[in-house]
């Protein structure tokens, strides 16, 4: 006897079930020789859905102990989505992430605790020392340019060459700043210590940077940095002068 329209089914719905069980289930560790070049998972542990990198490397940047866990509803949508944890000695980095079809990635609800120079940024700090904090609430790249930025960004006790500059704010607000057509920019300001500073930040398409604003020297300037600054001209009523600065990522 042939069988039934509903045995069919039922067998149907239990070959999903074991297979998107296995799927669910299936180990992080069989799965890293699949990894894309340039990306390195040490001590993998957990699943491909919530797995655990006691040390994760990409594109040779070490990001240290990396865990996520991927949300399944965006996948209908075709959108990798996943919560992720980064640690690295006294370095953290943890929010959503989601990589779009149309090439778009995406970050929401970010915070970071990074130190310029040392761990995660150890490269490309530029001579620059500090304790940056970032909260984003929302963070869209395409490539390697910044097509939208909302959140604040602070440095404290940033330093050059070990010559104090104190501390600082950039701050991207949910209404851009005007600008250039497609670029983001952020208000910078000091918030206390050896040299005044305010003016703009702004992400440029090359993708860039260009940095536009007001130096103030204060009585605590060291004299080297001090007499850098004069070069650039004679200062307002106000003791500022005009700087600007920019350059390619």
């Amino acid at each position: 006897m042939a069988p039934s329209r509903s045995s069919w089914r039922f067998a149907t719905l239990l070959i999903v079930a074991v297979i998107v069980t296995l799927a669910a289930r299936w180990p992080l560790a069989w799965a890293t020789k699949w990894l894309p070049a340039g990306m390195q998972c040490a001590e993998p542990a957990g699943s491909v859905w919530h797995g655990r990198c006691e040390s994760l490397a990409v594109g040779g940047l070490a990001l240290g102990d990396t865990s996520w866990q991927v949300h399944a509803l965006p996948l209908l949508r075709g959108v990798l989505a996943a919560t992720v944890h980064v640690r690295q000695g006294a370095d953290r980095i943890a929010g959503e992430f989601e990589l779009r079809p149309d090439g778009r990635r995406m970050a929401h609800d970010v915070e970071a605790e990074l130190g310029l120079g040392t761990g995660i940024l150890s490269q490309g700090a530029m001579g620059l020392t500090g304790r940056l904090h970032a909260k984003l609430d929302r963070a869209v790249l395409r490539d390697r340019r910044v097509h939208d930025l909302v959140g604040t960004v602070t440095v404290q006790r940033l330093a050059q060459g070990g010559t104090p500059l104190g501390d600082f704010e950039l701050r991207f607000p949910v209404a851009p700043i005007a600008g250039a057509t497609g670029d983001v920019t952020g208000e910078l300001r000091d918030l206390g210590g050896p040299v005044g500073v305010t003016g703009t930040l702004t992400l440029t398409g090359e993708p860039g940077y260009v940095i536009d604003g007001l130096v103030t020297v204060r009585a605590d300037t060291a004299p080297a940095l001090a007499a850098q600054i004069a070069i650039l001209g004679t200062p307002d009523s106000e003791g500022r002068r005009p700087f600007s600065i920019a350059g390619t990522y």
